[in-house]
């Protein structure tokens, strides 16, 4: 029995909620690459201010940036695609592809900033 004697209205409310929340998950996600395309531009740049680091140096990294980015943004689109079938699971895959994500902008940043 529903928490208020109904239980097909909690079942609908409960149903409005998860989409909900799936929605607001795959905008933040979004929200995510983009930043992380924003920070890959702005390292670019600032490497071209600053001429600590050669064009050597940069290039590589930011292919590689930008590699994973188009990772990100397959798995991302993969993960809404499989959204209804295991949210618990899309969710632990997309935070993984968003960490390795992180880590490579952390290190070219790091690497431009030490030059």
């Amino acid at each position: 029995m529903g928490l208020f004697a109904d239980d097909k209205l909690q079942d609908e409310r409960i149903a409005a909620l998860e989409e909900h929340v799936r929605v607001l998950t795959e905008t933040v996600q979004a929200n995510q690459v983009d930043l992380a395309e924003g920070r890959i531009a702005i390292l670019a740049l600032q490497a071209k201010v600053d001429e600590k680091v050669s064009a050597a140096d940069v290039d590589p990294t930011i292919v590689k940036l930008n590699q994973d980015l188009g990772l990100a943004r397959k798995q991302l689109e993969e993960a809404s695609e499989a959204a209804s079938e295991s949210w618990g699971k899309l969710q632990g895959g997309v935070r993984d592809a968003f960490e390795t994500l992180r880590a490579s902008v952390r290190e070219a940043a790091d690497r431009v900033q030490e030059s």
